[in-house]
C-alpha cells in the first residue's frame, strides 16, 4: 500500500507491477486514496538530542515494526491502539483488510515459495552477517544491546530484476526483493547497509553530540553537505562495499552500489579509509570525519551551489498547499535524507525553525504572495530591496548562515510540479543575483 500510494522509500520497479494490475480498479484506487490521507510523517521527537541529527520516530515506523509483531490484521490493529486517533487507526486498518485479497490475487499467491526459498539461502549466511553487525557496531560506536531481537523481513516485488528498496524500522529492517531473483549475497548487502542505518540512529545522545561536533567545528564550507550525506554514504560504504566484500570471498562488487550518483561515488571515494578503519577495529573519530569531507570538497566542488546536493536535508513552508500534494511533487525530482513540512506563513519570521535550524529552506508562496514576502523579508536582509513583482518565480539565495534559501512563487497548486522540475533543470543557483528568474 505504501508503494501504491507513492510514498518515498518505495520501489518504482513494484508501483509499475501494481499500476500495470490495478490503474483502473477504482475499488483499489478508493482505498490506496484512504491509506494515503494519514500524515504517516507526523512523529514523536526528543528535542535532547543533536539538532543535526533530528532523532525522531514517525507513526510509520511505530507502525512498521507492530506489524512483525502481529499474527493478522485483528492483532495489529489492536497492537497499535493509542498511537493515532481511533478514526484514523480504522482508516488504516480498514484499507489495509480491503487491500488484502488484491494483495494475495496479484503477488502473494505467486511469490510465497519464491520468497520463502530466499529466506533459506540467506540464513545459510547468518554467522558472518551477525560477526559484520558487531564489528560496524564497534565502528559506529552505537549502544545497540545484543539482548534486543533484530528483525529483516523480506517482501516480494515479481519479477528478475529492477528497483528494489529497503527501510529500517525501529529493531526491523522492511527489504524488497526481486522474486525471480538468486542475488543473495546482493541482497545481503542491502540488509547490512539497512543495518547500519539503525546502528546509525541508535548511537547515544553523547556520541552523537561527539560526531556532529566533528562536523560543526570542521572549517570546510562542505563540512554541512558531507554531514548530510554522511548516513547513507557511510551505509554504502559498509554495507554494500565491505559487507559484501566479506561475503563475496573478498570481492568488491564492481557495479552501483547505491542508485543515486552523489551517494554512490561518495561511498566508493570514502571506501578505502573505511576498510582501514575496520580492518583496524577502530571506530569513527575526528580524523575519519575530517578526512571525508576534504574527499567530499574534492569530488563535489560545485555542490555547495547545487539545489540538490542542499536539498538533501530541508525545511519546506507553504500557506495552503498539503503536505502529501508537496511530498509527491518533489520527490518526483529530487531525492532527500530529511525533509520537514511547515505551514501556514503567517509569522514565518519568527518561525523557531527559521530562526535555528541549520538546514535549507524553499518557501512556497501559494497565498497572498505580497504579504508574505514583505514577512519574510524580516527574517531576511539579503531580500529587503525586492519590490514584489508577479513576474518573478524564483528567489535564491545564502542568507547569514550559510543557508540555501529558495523561495518559490506558486499561483495555483498546479504550478508546484512545474516549479520543482525547473529547479532540477537549473541545477545550482547563480550566486551573484537574487533573483534567479
Amino acid at each position: 500500500m505504501e508503494t501504491a500510494a507513492k510514498m518515498p522509500g518505495t520501489s518504482s520497479t513494484y508501483r509499475k507491477f501494481i499500476t500495470e494490475k490495478l490503474a483502473d480498479n477504482k475499488d483499489f484506487q478508493k482505498l490506496v486514496q484512504d491509506f494515503k490521507s494519514i500524515d504517516y510523517n507526523e512523529s514523536i521527537s526528543r528535542q535532547d538530542y543533536p539538532a543535526g541529527r533530528n532523532y525522531r520516530k514517525s507513526y510509520l515506523t511505530l507502525l512498521v515494526v507492530t506489524t512483525l509483531k502481529s499474527k493478522d490484521l485483528e492483532d495489529f490493529n489492536e497492537r497499535i491502539t493509542g498511537i493515532l486517533p481511533i478514526n484514523e487507526q480504522m482508516k488504516i486498518y480498514n484499507s489495509l483488510k480491503k487491500a488484502q485479497p488484491y494483495f494475495r490475487q496479484f503477488v502473494w499467491n505467486e511469490s510465497e515459495a519464491k520468497i520463502k526459498k530466499q529466506i533459506i539461502e540467506l540464513k545459510k549466511h547468518n554467522d558472518i552477517s551477525s560477526e559484520l553487525f558487531l564489528k560496524f557496531n564497534h565502528f559506529y560506536k552505537s549502544s545497540w544491546d545484543v539482548q534486543v531481537p533484530f528483525y529483516v523481513t523480506l517482501y516480494p516485488i515479481p519479477g528478475k530484476q529492477g528497483n528494489t528498496t529497503a527501510t529500517p524500522h525501529g529493531n526491523a529492517l522492511c527489504v524488497g526483493s526481486m522474486t525471480d531473483s538468486n542475488d543473495t549475497i546482493g541482497t545481503l548487502g542491502v540488509t547490512l547497509h539497512e543495518m547500519c542505518h539503525i546502528l546509525y540512529n541508535e548511537q547515544s545522545k553523547e556520541v552523537q553530540a561527539e560526531l556532529e561536533k566533528y562536523f560543526t567545528e570542521n572549517k570546510s564550507r562542505y563540512s554541512k553537505l558531507a554531514y548530510s550525506y554522511f548516513n547513507e554514504a557511510m551505509a554504502t560504504a559498509l554495507g554494500n562495499g565491505y559487507g559484501y566484500k566479506i561475503l563475496n570471498k573478498g570481492n568488491l562488487d564492481k557495479g552501483e552500489w547505491y542508485n543515486k550518483a552523489t551517494i554512490n561515488l561518495f561511498a566508493k571515494v570514502i571506501y578505502p579509509l573505511t576498510e582501514k578503519y575496520l580492518e583496524q577495529n577502530k571506530p569513527i573519530d575526528k580524523n575519519f570525519v575530517d578526512e571525508i569531507i576534504k574527499s567530499f570538497e574534492k569530488t563535489f566542488p560545485n555542490s555547495i551551489y547545487e539545489y540538490g546536493p542542499n536539498f538533501n536535508t530541508l525545511n519546506l513552508y507553504a500557506d495552503q498547499l498539503e503536505g502529501n500534494y508537496i511530498f509527491d511533487n518533489f520527490f518526483k525530482y529530487f531525492s532527500a535524507n530529511s525533509v520537514h513540512v511547515s505551514s501556514p506563513l503567517k509569522d514565518v519570521s519568527q518561525s523557531h525553525r527559521l530562526l535555528e535550524d541549520d538546514s535549507s529552506f524553499i518557501i512556497l508562496l501559494d497565498k497572498n504572495q505580497k504579504e508574505n514576502l514583505e514577512e519574510l523579508k524580516k527574517a531576511f536582509p539579503e531580500i529587503q530591496k525586492i519590490k514584489y513583482d508577479n513576474t518573478i518565480s524564483n528567489i535564491s539565495f545564502f542568507d547569514a548562515k550559510n543557508r540555501m534559501i529558495v523561495i518559490l512563487f506558486i499561483n495555483k497548486p498546479e504550478n508546484l510540479d512545474q516549479a520543482f522540475e525547473k529547479l532540477e533543470k537549473h541545477k545550482q543557483l547563480d550566486k551573484d543575483k537574487l533573483i534567479q528568474y
